[in-house]
């Protein structure tokens, strides 16, 4: 077995002269470093809308639902994630008003005023809230026909 070849003394001085020459400058390192963050925190933005999936909702039903649920799934084409999440994004919101029901909507209500109040100090409405604010007036529309029937 052969010994290991070492560099001679130029040859270690000249590469490690090569390798300073390959160093980055300060702001050229930041600009990388910027773009690996960026990178980084788009790396679960590559799904439609920009929406992180990272939590798991589960429900429980008998086996006659569970074949027709995943026979329409397989009839729309859809992957079954995208099925479930369209079905329950679109689907109308029957309500049965009940207390509870009345309740959580005054809650959600006062925290929309305040953010409403806010809104017409600066300017501008958060999207959470603009998104609450369509739930809650569907909801209520839909109390109204059901009390009108």
């Amino acid at each position: 077995m052969k010994a290991p070849k070492f560099p001679s003394y130029d040859e270690a001085v000249n590469c490690k002269k090569k390798k300073s020459q390959n160093l980055l400058s300060k702001e050229e390192w930041q600009a990388l470093e910027e773009e690996r963050k960026q990178k980084e925190r788009d790396k679960g933005k590559r799904f439609a809308g920009n929406r992180r999936k990272d939590v798991t909702i589960a429900f429980r039903t008998n086996r006659k639902d569970r074949e027709l649920i995943f026979k329409k799934i397989t009839m729309s084409g859809l992957s079954r994630q995208d099925y479930m999440t369209n079905a329950i994004l679109n689907a109308p919101i029957k309500v049965f008003a009940t207390r509870n029901v009345i309740d959580n909507c005054k809650n959600e209500l006062k925290e929309i005023l305040s953010e409403l109040k806010r809104v017409k100090q600066y300017g501008e409405l958060d999207a959470g809230y603009r998104h609450e604010l369509k739930m809650i007036t569907e909801i209520i529309e839909a109390a109204i026909q059901e009390k009108s029937l």
